[in-house]
């Protein structure tokens, strides 16, 4: 590798990592989804308030955060890789998933499959399997709370292995942006016609893939549209301070209590079709205002040392918060405490030590690395 590629790889990953905002919105997104869990424990004056059902709920919205991120990092560096060299290389994009998600994930199974054997917690071999194959957003029967925050985790990693060679073909053929779109507008029909032809599985749809496809195609739509001149010139123009507020009440605030409100059959079409695109157009506006108004108030918020550090360890603190935070062995108030020991322990013990690893390979195969840290 000579000097000028050294120095590629260095900007590189130095853009990745310092992308203004994005490690505050996964704060923001970790904090929404603790919070949530942490429900059964508050006061019913504010666990049953319209304010908290609406923005905290069930955690939902945390993670609607989170996979719209995801989604606008993993496809910004994806095209950043294709405009350098014209391809994407799917077996280094695979190696550093793995090596950035497996060690962690798999260190906590190991945790619970040991609390599990000696009777700590309940759980069940199939549930099991799915979660330690990222299956269970595949398995509507896949049930227990201790590892139930894999489905999220197994969308998270069927979007790591499809994207990418969609992605590529799309854009070897400049269709990327219609795929994107295609299946922000094809997810709502599936997630229709699957109520009815599965009604087995009625209610379990925010848990399965279909509930969150479109999801992540906004946050890839809005990174496959940066840079072009007639996007830069709207969102310039109609993306500011008031615009975003206005988002984040319409997301977090409207939509839920739409859901409330509206009579039963209203109620279910809505979250089915409509809800899932709103609410992830809103997080991508105001994501977009974010990372461009670094020095709002709301970004400074985002960017201070505190909100940061929280938001790059936010993987293992999610992975372990469902420990910690839950009914079923009630550690409140302190749990919160074990939550982000044991989080701060997987990220210096487990997850750091497999990504300088994923670093010395890359050095000594001479790869070009693009760092990801999603």
């Amino acid at each position: 590798m000579n000097a000028s590629e050294k120095t590629s790889n260095v900007a590189q990953k130095v853009l990745a990592r310092n992308i203004p905002s994005l490690d505050g919105l996964r704060a923001a997104s970790i904090l929404l989804v603790i919070l949530a869990h942490c429900g059964w424990y508050l006061p019913n004056e504010i666990h049953d308030s319209v304010v908290f059902r609406s923005i905290v709920g069930s955690g939902r919205n945390g993670v609607a955060v989170f996979f719209v991120i995801s989604g606008y990092l993993i496809t910004s560096l994806l095209r950043r890789e294709f405009e350098k060299t014209q391809t994407i290389s799917l077996k280094h994009f695979y190696f550093r998933r793995s090596l950035r998600i497996f060690p962690p994930f798999y260190f906590l199974l190991a945790v619970m499959g040991i609390l599990w054997a000696v009777g700590w917690i309940p759980q069940d071999w199939p549930s099991f399997l799915a979660s330690a194959t990222y299956t269970w957003a595949l398995d509507p029967k896949a049930t227990g709370y201790f590892i139930g925050h894999s489905w999220s985790l197994s969308i998270e990693e069927l979007f790591y292995l499809f994207w990418p060679l969609a992605f590529l073909i799309g854009h070897k053929r400049q269709r990327a942006m219609e795929v994107a779109a295609g299946l922000i507008l094809l997810m709502p029909v599936i997630r229709l016609a699957l109520y009815f032809i599965t009604p087995a599985a009625r209610g379990h749809e925010e848990y399965m893939v279909q509930g969150w496809v479109d999801t992540m195609m906004v946050g890839c739509t809005l990174a496959l549209l940066k840079g072009e001149p007639r996007w830069e010139r709207i969102h310039r123009r109609f993306i500011h301070g008031w615009s975003a507020a206005a988002m984040a009440v319409i997301g977090f605030l409207v939509a839920p209590v739409l859901l409330i409100v509206l009579p039963k059959f209203l109620s279910s079409l809505f979250g089915l079709v409509l809800k899932p695109f709103l609410l992830a157009a809103c997080i991508g506006g105001i994501l977009v205002y974010v990372v461009e108004n670094s020095e709002s108030l709301a970004g400074r918020i985002l960017n201070a040392s505190l909100v940061r550090h929280i938001g790059v360890m936010s993987y293992s603190l999610y992975l372990w918060q469902q420990l910690f935070t839950s009914y079923l062995l009630p550690m409140l108030p302190i749990g919160l405490f074990y939550a982000f020991a044991a989080a701060e322990f997987s990220y210096w013990v487990v997850e750091r030590p497999s990504l300088s690893l994923r670093a010395r390979l890359e050095r000594k195969q001479n790869a070009s690395p693009i760092t990801q840290t999603t």
